[in-house]
C-alpha cells in the first residue's frame, strides 16, 4: 500500500528518512529516479541514509510503476519518492489509484520559481501539473517536515500568486 508520495528533488536525505519514515510508519523507500538507478555514488549515499527496519527499492520511473502495480507488494507500506512533480504525474497515472496523497518539500530555488514557505520553491509549470493532479484526485499539499504546517493547494498557489 502506498502511504505517500513525495517529491523532493534531493530525493532521499535525513529529514526523509528520518522524519517521514517514521511519521508514515513505511517498511519501504522507494525511489523513483531515471538518472539514480546509473549513478552508483548516489546509490550507495541513499543506501547510507535508509534507517534500519527500512527497506530501500531505487528504480527508473517505469520500473517504480511495475513494482507499485505488482500485487505481491500490496501489504508493504511504502512512501514514493520522486524528484519533480511531471515524474510524480507520470508514476501516478501509470499507477490506477495506487496512490491518494503528494507531499511537495525541499523543492529547489531556480529559474521561474517563486517561493512558497522556506525550502520550497515552485514554477508556473509546477503549478500547473499540482493542478491537474489535484482535477485527478490527489490530495496535493505541502510540508517541510511532520510537524510543519501543511499548505493545501489554494495556499500554495495564493503564495505563487502574490
Amino acid at each position: 500500500m502506498i502511504e505517500v508520495l513525495r517529491v523532493d528533488d534531493r530525493l532521499l536525505h535525513g529529514q526523509v528518512a528520518v522524519s517521514w519514515t517514521r511519521h508514515y510508519k513505511v517498511d519501504v523507500i522507494l525511489v523513483a529516479n531515471n538518472h539514480l538507478i546509473t549513478d552508483k555514488d548516489m546509490q550507495v549515499a541513499f543506501r547510507l541514509a535508509t534507517p534500519s527496519g527500512v527497506t530501500l527499492s531505487m528504480k527508473s520511473l517505469q520500473g517504480a510503476v511495475n513494482v507499485i502495480n505488482n500485487p505481491k507488494h500490496a501489504m508493504r507500506k511504502i512512501m514514493v519518492i520522486t524528484k519533480d512533480l511531471n515524474d510524480a504525474k507520470f508514476v501516478c497515472e501509470q499507477t490506477s489509484g495506487a496512490i491518494k496523497d503528494i507531499l511537495l518539500g525541499g523543492l529547489r530555488n531556480g529559474e521561474g520559481k517563486k517561493q512558497i514557505d522556506m525550502n520550497s520553491y515552485m514554477s508556473k509549470n509546477d503549478i500547473h501539473v499540482m493542478d491537474e493532479l489535484e482535477k485527478e484526485g490527489y490530495h496535493v499539499f505541502m510540508q517541510s517536515v511532520p510537524t510543519s504546517q501543511k499548505l493545501s493547494t489554494e495556499e500554495i498557489k495564493d503564495k505563487f500568486n502574490k
